[in-house]
C-alpha cells in the first residue's frame, strides 16, 4: 500500500495492556501516533460529531460535557446490539480522520496508527506491520479494577467483545509484553524503532 519508502504501523493489544504507554515510547523518538481513544473522546466531547448524532439516537448517555461513557457502558450492557449502532454512527467518523492523519504525515518515514479492536475489525490489510502490546491475564484484569468507574461486570463485557490473546500472538508481526519493568519495556521499544527505522532506511 506503500509508494513512499516509509512504513505504516498498527499498534493494538487489548484494555490495559500498555498500549498508551508503548504509543507515547514512540511519540518521544518523534513518530506521529494517530490514536483510536483519543479521536474516540474527541468524538464524545459537548460539541463532537458523534455526540450531534447521539442526541438523536441514544440522548440518555448525554451529560453537559457531552457523551458518558459509564451511561453507554450500561446501555450496552443491558442490549449487546446497541453496540452495532455506536460503531456505524463512530466507525465513519474515525475513518475520516484516520485519512487527514495519514495526509498530514505523508513523508515521515513512520507512522503509527493505535487501534484497540485492529484484529476483531479485520484491519490488517490496512498496514504493512502490525505491534501488539500484551501482558498476562493477570497483570491486565488487576490493571483494569484499578482504573476509576471500572468494573469487574465492565471489564467481562470487554472482553466478550474482543479476539482472544492466544489469537492476537498470532496474527502480530511484532509483540511488546509489558509484563516487565517500565525500563525493561522502554528498551523493547527502542530495539523495535531501531529495527523497524533500519529496514525503513533499506525499502
Amino acid at each position: 500500500m506503500n509508494k513512499n519508502p516509509r512504513l505504516i504501523l498498527g499498534l493494538t493489544g487489548s484494555i490495559a495492556m500498555g498500549k498508551t504507554t508503548v504509543s507515547n515510547m514512540f511519540r518521544k523518538f518523534g513518530v506521529p501516533v494517530w490514536c483510536a481513544d483519543n479521536e474516540v473522546n474527541s468524538l464524545y466531547s459537548k460539541n463532537g460529531a458523534a455526540t450531534k448524532i447521539f442526541i438523536k439516537d441514544f440522548p440518555s448517555v448525554l451529560t453537559k460535557t457531552g457523551v458518558d461513557k459509564k451511561k453507554l457502558r450500561n446501555l450496552i450492557h443491558k442490549d449487546n446490539s446497541i453496540l452495532k449502532k455506536i460503531e456505524e454512527i463512530v466507525h465513519p467518523l474515525l475513518r475520516k480522520s484516520r485519512n487527514s492523519f495519514a495526509e498530514l504525515y505523508k513523508n515521515d518515514p513512520i507512522i503509527i496508527y493505535d487501534i484497540p479492536l485492529l484484529f476483531e475489525k479485520n484491519q490488517e490489510k490496512n498496514f504493512d506491520a502490525i505491534v501488539l502490546v500484551t501482558a498476562s491475564e493477570i497483570t491486565q484484569q488487576t490493571r483494569v479494577l484499578r482504573r476509576k468507574n471500572m468494573t469487574e461486570k465492565d471489564y467481562k463485557l470487554i472482553k466478550r467483545n474482543q479476539l482472544s490473546e492466544e489469537d492476537k500472538l498470532k496474527r502480530a508481526d511484532f509483540i511488546i509484553n509489558t509484563d516487565k519493568s517500565l525500563s525493561e519495556t522502554q528498551k523493547d521499544v527502542i530495539d523495535l524503532y531501531r529495527k523497524l527505522k533500519n529496514e525503513t532506511l533499506l525499502k
